[in-house]
């Protein structure tokens, strides 16, 4: 009888018996969230993070790229009105006839 008893209270139970039946089952959405709701968003975050911090080097060299292309535009520009400056300006220019 008192076995019957322990069985029915539950206590007839053996360790292994306890630690493979777990603990009474919640609400899904909640043990999951609670699961994998703070490493999903850590690594939001610092995915973000990296996202944006390499999108900020990657303007900051495409920036300085395009600058030297521009400035060495800049320079041949400078220098072909230069040379047309000097070609103006000598005396075998004047006697061309246009």
């Amino acid at each position: 009888m008192r076995a019957l008893y322990l069985r029915r209270a539950g206590l007839g139970r053996g360790v292994r018996q306890l630690a493979t039946q777990g603990a009474p089952r919640q609400r899904e959405g909640i043990g999951l969230l609670r699961a994998y709701g703070r490493p999903v968003a850590t690594l939001f975050l610092w995915s973000s993070l990296a996202y944006m911090s390499l999108q900020a080097v990657w303007s900051k060299l495409y920036f300085d790229e395009v600058r030297l292309e521009t400035e060495a535009r800049i320079d041949d520009l400078r220098a072909e009105v230069d040379a047309l400056e000097a070609a103006a300006a000598s005396p075998a220019a004047a006697n061309l006839p246009k």
